[in-house]
């Protein structure tokens, strides 16, 4: 079982309602073609890559405005790199355990020789969501990553 985390700001909290979706990609080959579909992450391997998918809702009548959604980083698993991503949204990373958020490329850490580095995936905790745009009523937002099942 994957553990599912969601912290939703919003102008109104009431306004957005969010689901996580786990799936795998599974590939089917045949005498003639190969495909690819995607199916629930029931049963996931070690090594195996979850592909994330963030439901953002507007239930309301109302335009939301200002919506961030932070997602935890399931546990058992590490981020892929660079694959965080969602149309018109700032995409931020914390590895403090959502305490700060920075940028992929800006997430730095002091290694044990008194080097500062870039984090390590294994460091990243939460991904965080801005949408630039408010969302219209009943309207839906698909925000995007992959991590690796450990």
């Amino acid at each position: 079982m994957l553990a599912i985390s969601f912290h939703v700001t919003a102008r109104d909290m009431q306004q957005i309602e969010t689901e996580l979706v786990a799936e795998v990609r599974i590939e089917e080959v045949t005498a003639t073609h190969r495909r690819a579909r995607f199916v629930p992450a029931t049963v996931v391997a070690q090594g195996e890559v979850v592909y994330y998918t963030v439901r953002i809702r507007n239930v309301s009548t109302e335009y939301a405005r200002g919506v961030t959604v932070t997602q935890r980083i399931p546990s058992n698993t590490v981020y892929v790199a660079g694959s965080a991503s969602a149309p018109n949204a700032e995409v931020t990373f914390s590895i403090d355990g959502g305490q700060t958020f920075a940028r992929e490329q800006d997430l730095r850490v002091v290694d044990g020789d008194g080097v500062l580095r870039p984090a390590p995936m294994e460091q990243y905790t939460h991904i965080r969501w801005r949408l630039r745009n408010p969302l219209a009523p009943g309207a839906v937002a698909l925000a995007r990553f992959r991590a690796q099942f450990q």
